[in-house]
C-alpha cells in the first residue's frame, strides 16, 4: 500500500478526534485534540501528522511536537502534552505490512526534517485492538527500544472481599488498621475539595523536587468541561480533614481505570491513609465493572531506573506487570 503523510491543521480537529476514538485500534482520549488542546498556545510547537492511504482514507494519526536538543538540532517526539503518542492506526491495520508501511512513510517524512524521532506507544492494556505488528515494525526499521515497567490489578470477577484477600499480608493489615479510624471515602465534587487535593499532591511531590503537571484549574476543567465522563477525584477524610486523595482517568475503549495522581498526608504514622485510598479505589473499579485498574509506571529515565519501594508497594495489592514501550531513531 502507498501512504501519504501531511501535517495536521486545526481545521481537521473533528476528523482527527473521530478517527482516534471511533476508528482506531490503539487510540485513547489522551491522543485526541480535545485533550491536547487544554495546553495553552505556545507551550508546545505542534508537529502532528496525518497519514492517508492510496484511496485518500485516513490510515493513521501521529500526535507530535518539536523539541530542541542542546546541540541545536530539532527532534520529533510523541506529543509531550500526552502520556502516549503514536502512530495511532486504523483498527483494521493490525497486519505487519500495513504497520510497517505506515511507519516507513512517517519516517521518510521525518528524516528530511528532523535529526531524531521518538515515539511512545499506547500500552497494550489500553488498546481496543492489539497490534503487536506495530511494535515489531519499530524493530524492523532499526529503532532503539526503551521499556518502562508498569503495574495493574485485574478486577473482573472480584469483590471487595476477594480483592482484600489478594493483597499481601502487610497491605491487608494496613487496610484493617485504617478501617478502625472511621474514615470516609467519597468523590470530590467542588473546586475547593479539588484544590485541597492538589495542595496535598504538591506536598507529596516536594520530596522529589517535583510539581504536579496540571494546575488545580486544569484539574477542575477536566471534570467540569473537557473530560467529564473520564475524570474523577476521590478523597479520604478523617472527620472533616482530607488525609488522602486520588485522581483517575477512565479508558472506555479498554474498560480500564487508571490512577493519574495519588497523594496522602505524610505526617500520619499510626495508620496508612494511602493504603485505605488504594483499596477503596480498587473497590470503585469493581463496582463500575472495570476490567482492570492501572497504577502506571514505577520507572524513570526511559526505564533505566526502577523505584523498588514504589513497585513493591504496588505489587502488594495483587498487581500484575505490563511493559510501556518507547522507540527512538537518529536520522
Amino acid at each position: 500500500m502507498e501512504f501519504t503523510v501531511q501535517p495536521y491543521t486545526a481545521d481537521q480537529e473533528a476528523a482527527w478526534d473521530r478517527f482516534v476514538m471511533q476508528e482506531s485500534g490503539n487510540g485513547t482520549f489522551l491522543q485526541t485534540r480535545n485533550f491536547l488542546n487544554y495546553h495553552p498556545a505556545g507551550r508546545f510547537e505542534d508537529a502532528s501528522l496525518m497519514v492517508y492511504n492510496e484511496h485518500g482514507g485516513l490510515a493513521a494519526v501521529v500526535p507530535g511536537a518539536v523539541q530542541q536538543e542542546e546541540n541545536g538540532c530539532e527532534i520529533f517526539c510523541s506529543h509531550p502534552g500526552s502520556t502516549y503518542g503514536g502512530p495511532v492506526l486504523r483498527s483494521t491495520y493490525n497486519s505487519a505490512a500495513k504497520a510497517i508501511g505506515v511507519l516507513e512513510a512517517v519516517e521518510e517524512y521525518l528524516a528530511h526534517r528532523y535529526a531524531r524521532a521518538e515515539f511512545h506507544l499506547t500500552p497494550e492494556l489500553l488498546e481496543k485492538v492489539e497490534n503487536k505488528a506495530l511494535v515489531y515494525a519499530f524493530t524492523y526499521r532499526g529503532y532503539t527500544q526503551f521499556t518502562e515497567l508498569s503495574t495493574w490489578v485485574p478486577l473482573e470477577g472480584k469483590t471487595p472481599e476477594t480483592l482484600l484477600a489478594s493483597f499481601r499480608q502487610n497491605k491487608k493489615q494496613e487496610v484493617k488498621k485504617a478501617l478502625k479510624h472511621e474514615l470516609t471515602f467519597r468523590y470530590l465534587t467542588t473546586w475547593n475539595e479539588v484544590e485541597t487535593f492538589h495542595i496535598l499532591l504538591q506536598q507529596n511531590l516536594q520530596k522529589f523536587h517535583a510539581k504536579p503537571v496540571h494546575t488545580v484549574d486544569e484539574l477542575w476543567e477536566f471534570k467540569t468541561n473537557r473530560l467529564p465522563d473520564i475524570t474523577d477525584y476521590y478523597g479520604v477524610f478523617e472527620d472533616d480533614t482530607m488525609v488522602a486523595g486520588g485522581m483517575t482517568f477512565y479508558f472506555e475503549q479498554a474498560n480500564v481505570l487508571h490512577t493519574q495522581y495519588l497523594a496522602a498526608d505524610l505526617s500520619i504514622h499510626n495508620y496508612s491513609p494511602a493504603t485505605f485510598l488504594y483499596y477503596q479505589m480498587l473497590c470503585v473499579g469493581v463496582a463500575r465493572g472495570c476490567k482492570a485498574l492501572s497504577w502506571g509506571i514505577s520507572t524513570e529515565e526511559h526505564g533505566k531506573v526502577l523505584n523498588f519501594g514504589l513497585i513493591e508497594s504496588k505489587e502488594g495489592y495483587g498487581s500484575r506487570h505490563a511493559l510501556n514501550l518507547s522507540f527512538a531513531k537518529d536520522f
